[in-house]
């Protein structure tokens, strides 16, 4: 398998959406050697690309929905007892693209997703202040993430 790879999703011009994005453009910032950082808007075939040759895959996006609180930060892997209980701001969810990417043989050794709840998903630039606070607590949970 290939190096680790860290994807922010999201779309920077939907306020708290792009949380992921932030949370990629901090790994980047770190050049940690060895470690692939990505974007994506959440199309799965560009997140199938990413991760289908890794040996650990780290995901960020936002999430909206029934438990998600703005800045909450959830933790979720294939197979958790509890499944993630939020609703991704796109088409397709993680969840469903990693069944998909279990069906087509494309998916990481191990996959690890961070949501981050949402307060604000309109129109405009910029993290809510619940959301911006929960980044650098991301950021610190997928560095540790990588040192395991």
């Amino acid at each position: 398998m290939t190096e680790p790879v860290v994807i922010g999703i999201g779309n920077s011009f939907r306020r708290d959406d792009g949380v992921g994005l932030a949370v990629a453009a901090e790994v980047a910032k770190r050049d940690l050697p060895g470690v692939h950082v990505m974007t994506a808007i959440g199309e799965p075939g560009a997140i199938l690309d990413a991760w289908s040759e890794a040996a650990l895959a780290v995901v960020v996006d936002a999430a909206i929905g029934q438990g998600s609180t703005p800045g909450g930060i959830r933790r979720w892997s294939p197979g958790d007892a509890a499944g993630p209980a939020v609703v991704s701001s796109h088409a397709l969810g993680l969840p469903q693209t990693y069944a998909l990417g279990q069906a087509l043989g494309r998916i990481p050794d191990k996959l690890v997703v961070f949501t981050v709840g949402a307060a604000d998903a309109g129109h405009g630039v910029g993290l809510s202040p619940a959301v911006a606070a929960a980044v650098p607590v991301v950021l610190e949970e997928i560095l540790a993430e990588l040192n395991r």
